[in-house]
């Protein structure tokens, strides 16, 4: 039986589980092997006004955009929740805005300065070290205007750049490394030294439609993928916990010489979802004895089971821990920061999978190694021998009747979708599949425990799916 067993601990502070997303990605890679990733954070943003229990609006050392020119406001009048989608608004707003310091000896003080433009942002509570960081959004067209998603590792200054973007090139997206040792004389070759990052050129621009970057953080490595392809990695380790932001801004000469009256504002960075997913081990047994978090750990743990005892996680932390049978807590455990633990299914052995956001109409990167674009990846194609070519995301689950399949990457073999009840009946089944998502309506089948199987050409996986 799966289960999650608390016993006599202090806990202070329980996330509960999160709806309405995919619980689980299954990421087919060309050899045919599969990857699961489960969901660990994020935000569908389908409320009426931002969740502040998930997010903050400036960062916990003020709102100043570390520029002459932009702050980020507070409020939803820079952050609209609109019919599922979340508009990080840019304003023409001139004035004296509060302004943080601290002098050489840490002692903090205020000032009134003059800045422009105001600008939303938001910055995830809960820290994150490892995952796959997804966003799926769209992007205003205009001088020095300037939206990011990335990770700040604070003290030291580390920084993985999913994305930055200016509006006067609407069709390019910039991607970079910051890090104390080892990001700006990359070296991963062992030849001739270059600093990584720079600018890519998509087939078309991210002004025009949604478009879905996700950016992979692992022990050794990060990628970079927009509508599941693959098209950058740099190889090397971030040490810290980082925080995970979505801003809009405006330049002041990083990219470009800043706003000008030609620059259409109010301007928006829209936002549909952001999701959060961590690698899923469905084989280990996870013992966490005398624990006490530091900003080097990772903040989200699992296993097959996992045993908790003599841990103490406090205000300001945060741990997930998600199992494939068991978790089980026991005495002298003391949480009191940002917690929550999960069962979720695992598929068989070996299988495999395919997944689509990648239609002929998605954006592609076009230009990797044209002067403008980034000549200096000229090893990362060729380093990546077995590349994603699908995820599959299925939700919600459990489900009121409603289950929608989504198939992000590219379809190269034939797939076919089966459900399957109790007693081994297969009760639905579409084959030759070519859509990006499937709505499936299964509130009609009797209530109970079902399996939903795919099979992406000769290979199979599948998961339990509930229907209440």
């Amino acid at each position: 039986m799966r289960k999650i067993t608390i016993t006599l601990i202090t806990l202070l502070t329980i996330i509960s589980n999160i709806k309405g997303q995919p619980e689980t990605i299954w990421q087919l890679l060309m050899d045919g092997s599969i990857i699961r990733w489960a969901y660990s954070g994020g935000d569908e943003f389908n409320g009426t006004e931002l969740d502040y229990s998930k997010w903050n609006d400036c960062f916990d050392w003020g709102c100043d955009q570390n520029s002459p020119i932009g702050y980020f406001m507070r409020g939803n009048s820079h952050h609209i929740l609109d019919n599922g989608i979340l508009k990080l608004v840019t304003k023409y707003e001139p004035g004296n805005y509060e302004i943080w310091h601290w002098d050489a000896n840490g002692n903090f003080y205020t000032t009134q300065e003059h800045r422009d433009y105001t600008s939303g942002m938001i910055v995830a509570k809960q820290k994150y070290k490892y995952g796959l960081f997804e966003i799926r959004f769209k992007l205003p067209v205009g001088k020095g205007l300037w939206p990011a998603f990335w990770l700040y590792g604070g003290n030291p200054n580390e920084e993985f750049d999913i994305f930055e973007y200016i509006g006067e090139t609407p069709n390019k997206i910039h991607i970079d490394m910051h890090c104390p040792d080892g990001c700006d004389n990359y070296n991963p070759s062992g030849l001739y030294p270059y600093d990584f990052g720079g600018w890519v050129t998509a087939s078309g621009n991210f002004s025009d439609s949604f478009n879905d970057m996700m950016g992979e953080w692992g022990p050794g490595a990060c990628f970079w993928y927009l509508n599941s392809q693959e098209f950058a990695v740099w190889w090397g380790d971030l040490n810290y916990q980082g925080y995970l932001i979505a801003n809009m801004g405006v330049d002041d000469g990083t990219f470009s010489p800043g706003p000008d009256n030609t620059t259409p504002l109010p301007a928006y960075f829209e936002i549909d979802f952001i999701r959060v997913w961590t690698r899923l081990d469905c084989e280990k047994t996870i013992t966490i004895s005398n624990y006490n978090q530091s900003l080097t750990d990772p903040t989200v743990i699992t296993g097959q089971n996992i045993n908790v005892s003599n841990m103490t996680l406090n205000q300001g932390q945060s741990l997930k821990l998600i199992a494939t049978n068991e978790i089980t807590i026991e005495p002298n455990t003391i949480i009191e920061g940002d917690f929550e633990a999960k069962i979720v299914e695992c598929p068989g052995p070996q299988k495999n999978l395919i997944n689509e956001n990648n239609s002929d109409s998605a954006l592609k990167i076009v230009s990797e190694n044209s002067p403008d674009s980034i000549n200096k990846y000229k090893d990362v194609s060729s380093t990546i021998e077995n590349p994603p070519l699908l995820y599959t995301k299925i939700f919600p689950n459990p489900t009121e009747g409603k289950i929608t399949i989504e198939f992000n990457g590219k379809i190269e073999r034939n797939i076919k979708i089966e459900f399957i009840n109790s007693t081994g009946q297969i009760v639905f089944s579409k084959d030759n599949i070519t859509e990006k998502s499937l709505n499936i309506d299964i509130s009609h089948f009797p209530k109970g425990i079902y399996f939903l199987k795919g099979t992406f050409g000769d290979k199979s996986v599948s998961d339990k799916i509930i229907l209440n």
